[in-house]
């Protein structure tokens, strides 16, 4: 499995960054599902998220109807709730589920992390999974683990158990 997080991690990594037509990296801007933005600067490493620099950034693809993506939430929010200086996740949701739809599932799921409707982001999220090696579908939950200094050091498709994650955090913050 280890081989696959670093196959993965090197296909995202050695992926030519992508510019603009004027030469400049490209930039995403993400809404959260509370109003806030989010700014994500493609680099040759990885992603810079703006707002979090220093911080390890767990990136999650999930679905509304994805079971394993919603027996992971309860990890997300002891993640969020153990590491609030060093951690922050930003989840989209990948399923096109209207934003109303997305607010009400992150209600009822009580996720106290970043959430992102993907339905008004799908540029990103087809950005994202063809970086990650996936152009011809996404597996969900897909979780994209970024360094503190925005180094893309693993890609994983699937579930993780919460010691896993907790693994992972501690080797983002290193």
């Amino acid at each position: 499995m280890k081989k696959l997080f670093l196959t993965l991690a090197l296909a995202f990594i050695s992926t030519t960054m992508i510019v603009s037509a004027d030469n400049k990296p490209l930039i995403y801007n993400l809404t959260t599902t509370d109003n806030n933005k989010i700014t994500v600067e493609d680099t040759k490493e990885g992603l810079n998220f703006k707002e979090f620099k220093g911080k390890a950034v767990l990136l999650v693809l999930f679905g509304h109807r994805c079971p394993p993506c919603i027996a992971e939430i309860p990890s997300f929010i002891e993640l969020t709730n153990k590491h609030p200086n060093d951690l922050a996740i930003v989840a989209i949701e990948s399923q096109n589920y209207p934003v109303d739809e997305v607010k009400a599932f992150q209600k009822e799921h009580k996720m106290n992390y970043n959430i992102v409707a993907g339905v008004n982001h799908n540029d990103f999220i087809t950005y994202i999974a063809g970086r990650a090696g996936y152009s011809n579908g996404i597996p969900l939950p897909l979780l994209i683990a970024i360094d503190k200094n925005g180094e893309v050091q693993n890609v994983h498709p699937g579930r993780l158990r919460l010691d896993e994650l907790e693994i992972l955090v501690k080797d983002l913050n290193e």
